[in-house]
This record gives C-alpha cells, sequence and structure tokens, in this order.
C-alpha cells in the first residue's frame, strides 16, 4: 500500500519531547509518550518517582514548558480525561470542612454533601439513567445518601470512582485506586475496570504494587525520580530487571516477612509478660453502637484492650474500623452516647478530648488530608506534640530535640525543611506517621499507615511499627486490608463485619 493511502489514526494522547514545570522545579525532561487507542496503560514508580505530577501534565493541572501535548479526547481534550487521586480526595474532605462554618452560622449543621451530591458534582444535566449504572456496577448504592465525610477511605475512593465515570471520559486515570480497598471491593473493581474497558473506556492505572496492575493492562511506563525509565508493552517492561531498576534489588520483593524486626525472636511484645497476672483495662467498650441517620456503622460492640496487648483491626469496608479508631481518638461525639472508657476514665466523666488525645498517636487518611496549610514537615512533625492539625505554639527545645531524633529514624531527614503539602502523598504519610510517634504516645492507632508507600517504604514503616511493639510500652491498634502487612508485634485481632 503506498503512503498517500495510508491514514494512521491520531494518538489519543501524544507527548512530544515535553518537559513539565512542578512549582519550581522543571522533570521529566524531553520525555515522549503516546497512548493509542485500544491500549491501556499503567504508571509504576517508587515514592516521589512523579506518577502523580505526570498524570496531573496529562490533564492539563501542570504546564509543559516545552515540546507540544496532543489530547485528541472530548471537546477540547481535557474534558475527556477523568483523573482519581489522593489530592483530589483531600481537596473536596477540606472543602466539605471549610463548609462548616456557614453551616453553623445558618443553622444548617447536618446539611452535608452526600456521596451522592460529591459524584454528580459539576456535572449540568446530570444523567439519571447514567447515574444509576454508575451506582450499580460500583456496588455503592447504600452508601450514596450518606455524608462523604462519615464514609470510610475505601467508600470515599469508590465515590470518586463514580464521580469521575459521570463525566463520561474517553480516558480514566486512577492515582493507586486499590489503596483502602478490601479483598471483596479490589476484585470488584477490577471486573468493573474490565468491563469499563471493553465499552471502549481506556484506563491510566498509577501503582506502587506490580501485582496491581490488572490483566487488562497492555502497556507500562516506569518512572524514577521524574524521569521516564522504561515504557513498553506489558510484558517486555514487567521483569525483575525493571523493578530492581525501580526499586532496588534488595527492595522490591521486600514483605513483612522480610523485615528484620527487633525482637522479633520473642514470642510477644515484652510488656505482655510483664502484664501477665497484672493487666490493667486500657479501652473497653460496651455494646458500643454507632449511627448516621438509618445506616449503622458500629453495631453493638464489645471490646477490651489490655495493658500488653498489640491489636489488628480487620474488617471489610464499611464495617467500622475508622469509625471505631475515631472513638478511641475522641474525634467521635457518639462516644458520649455510648459506654466506653478509656485509660479506665468512662467517657462523659468530665475528662477533656485533649486529655484522650495527648495519650494517643494517630495515623489516618483524614488526619493526613487535614494538613492544607504550607507547612515544613519539621513543624508538622512537632505538631504531633499538640495534637493539632497546625503549629500554633512554640515548641521546646526537648520536643524540638525528639522531633529530629524521630525523623532520623524512620529515614526522612532529607523532607525535614520541605514543605509538606508539596511533597508525594507516600513522603506526606511517613511525614504524618512521624507525627504520630513524636510523644510516645501510651496507644498509636495506624489506620491504612502502608497506603500509597512502595515497597522499600512499606517494609521501612512495617519494621518501626515493630520495633515500638517489641522495645516499648506503646501499644497498638493496627488497621488494614493486607493481611502480609501485619506487624509480627500484634497479638490480639478484632474482625469487624
Amino acid at each position: 500500500m503506498s503512503a498517500g493511502n495510508t491514514t494512521e489514526a491520531k494518538p489519543l494522547l501524544d507527548l512530544n519531547r515535553v518537559t513539565v514545570r512542578l512549582q519550581d522545579r522543571l522533570i521529566f525532561p524531553d520525555t515522549s509518550w503516546k497512548i493509542q487507542k485500544g491500549e491501556q496503560w499503567s504508571i509504576l514508580g517508587p515514592n516521589a518517582s512523579g506518577k502523580t505530577a505526570l498524570a496531573r501534565a496529562i490533564c492539563g493541572e501542570l504546564p509543559c514548558v516545552s515540546g507540544s501535548v496532543s489530547r485528541n479526547v472530548g471537546h477540547n481534550g481535557t474534558e475527556g480525561i477523568g483523573f482519581v487521586s489522593f489530592e483530589l480526595q483531600r481537596r473536596l474532605l477540606a472543602a466539605e470542612a471549610n463548609r462548616d462554618l456557614s453551616r453553623f452560622a445558618g443553622g444548617n449543621i447536618y446539611d452535608q454533601t452526600t456521596a451522592a451530591g460529591t459524584i454528580q458534582e459539576g456535572v449540568v444535566e446530570p444523567d439519571p439513567d447514567h447515574f444509576k449504572r454508575i451506582v450499580d456496577i460500583l456496588g455503592i448504592s447504600g452508601i450514596i445518601g450518606r455524608p462523604l465525610r462519615f464514609l470510610s477511605n475505601g467508600e470515599t475512593r469508590k465515590t470518586l470512582i463514580a464521580r469521575a465515570l459521570m463525566r463520561k471520559p474517553e480516558i480514566l486515570i486512577l492515582d493507586e485506586p486499590f489503596d483502602g480497598l478490601d479483598e471483596s471491593s479490589h476484585a470488584r473493581l477490577e471486573t468493573v475496570l474490565g468491563e469499563l474497558i471493553g465499552s471502549g473506556l481506556h484506563l491510566v492505572l498509577i501503582t506502587h504494587r506490580h501485582e496491581e496492575v490488572i490483566r487488562d493492562i497492555t502497556h507500562v511506563l516506569c518512572v524514577k525520580e521524574c524521569e521516564v525509565v522504561a515504557q513498553g508493552a506489558k510484558h517486555e517492561v514487567l521483569t525483575d530487571e525493571t523493578f530492581a531498576k525501580l526499586y532496588g534489588a534488595e527492595n522490591w520483593k521486600a514483605t513483612v516477612a522480610d523485615v528484620e524486626a527487633p525482637g522479633a525472636e520473642e514470642e510477644s511484645p515484652p510488656q505482655a509478660a510483664a502484664a501477665k497476672g497484672d493487666a490493667k483495662t486500657v479501652i473497653e467498650f460496651k455494646d458500643v453502637t454507632v449511627r448516621y441517620g438509618d445506616t449503622v456503622a458500629l453495631d453493638a460492640i464489645d471490646w477490651t484492650v489490655r495493658t500488653g496487648e498489640n491489636w489488628a483491626i480487620l474488617g471489610p469496608n464499611g464495617s467500622g474500623k475508622t469509625t471505631l479508631i475515631s472513638l478511641v481518638y475522641a474525634d467521635n461525639l457518639q462516644a458520649y452516647s455510648n459506654d466506653i472508657s478509656l485509660f479506665g476514665i468512662k467517657r462523659g466523666s468530665g475528662e477533656s478530648i485533649w486529655d484522650i488525645k495527648r495519650r494517643v498517636g494517630l495515623v489516618s487518611p483524614h488526619l493526613q488530608a487535614g494538613y492544607s496549610l504550607a507547612m515544613r514537615v519539621f513543624d508538622v512533625v512537632v505538631s504531633g506534640f499538640f495534637d493539632s492539625t497546625g503549629l500554633f505554639r512554640e515548641p521546646t527545645e526537648q520536643q524540638r530535640a525528639a522531633a529530629a531524633e524521630w525523623i532520623d529514624r524512620l529515614g526522612i531527614g532529607d523532607l525535614a525543611d520541605r514543605i509538606f503539602s508539596r511533597l508525594s502523598y507516600g513522603e506526606r504519610r511517613l511525614a504524618i506517621i512521624v507525627r504520630a510517634l513524636v510523644k510516645s504516645p501510651e496507644i498509636l492507632a495506624l489506620d491504612e499507615p502502608c497506603q500509597g508507600l512502595d515497597p522499600a517504604n512499606r517494609a521501612r514503616v512495617i519494621s518501626m511499627v515493630d520495633t515500638v511493639g517489641f522495645k516499648t510500652s506503646t501499644q497498638i491498634l493496627y488497621v488494614t486490608h493486607h493481611r502480609d502487612e501485619i506487624p509480627r508485634c500484634i497479638t490480639n485481632t478484632l474482625r469487624l463485619g
């Protein structure tokens, strides 16, 4: 066939020798990448490798200072691209919190944005049939009437995916979509994505976990230090050599079983042995029930935590794991309508929430989302002494020294003077973990602590949790959907749902 009779379809996306500007940095210098019709891509890379920044450049959220970008989708290119990310989740939750003052002033404190409202927000003429199809295929009909802020982490992720699908994109970019999902929801989402791809949608899946590169993915782009290190057909790119290049030969296969935890030779944490025969009750729930309207988040829970015990809290999305943690951390007002005792004191008997918070260290997606101020990482860590989402008082020299020591222990000294909001999601998660540890709390409540972390950082965090669990008197509450990430120091399990 002659060249004159050949017509090649335009790529859906064509990056031609672009360089991207991220704040005051130039990243992905001279990068070229095409997404052709029928191709499904995954972007892989360690924390701070630039995966999310590259996705933002595709969507037009970050400028390309050289080269060219062609988006042959939608009416004007960017309209045809849907993007679901942790940053979007943070922005929506922060906006919801900012509306509270006006709600209070107007006497409308119960008029909160629901999941349904979030899904349809910004759609000029929502199609009710399309909305119902999306809700049905994602299996979220039971949560669409609930306020966004009262959804579990996994339920929020599903809601944001529905929000993107409501806009009928041609390319859907999902940044770590499986984080926060239980096994059943993970399998369901993978099936749904396969069906959407079959109906003509093009997927760009961003993940830290190579095992999450779903079957329907045809091509992979690998990035490290804000440069592309490999791209091409999945079977050609997903090799041990590529993974070693991305994560280091000693890190990419790291699991809990590979982590050398101090004290791992012991059958239980040392404080457990000391507490035998003299255990005191630290947390006690008696027939605890939490409701949001007609929705029951926790149903008649009896639970006792005694000195020397470290607990894993397991269960499907919506089973109440995050709600339970919020009751422990004094973040949920329904604690006062239930029979709950912490540290031997019954809730509602005169203690302040700050008396409780100073004894509990917390890591959670919602807490991380609350840090929207332009703060240094060091100040975020120091704020853990004051249980605030900002630093509003001058720390002592002793507190500064403790913060510096914990920052070094988790190996993030190079982040200390950087602005928290400018870090990658995984880097921010490491800073929030150090914030929880800095005051050496009596209880360390970790809600999905490894969410958004690459293999090396997951191993580092699990090792740190084991060090705390085996070598200190701090007791651990550990929420996860990944059984292979449960630390060795865990002695008890609570299963919800």
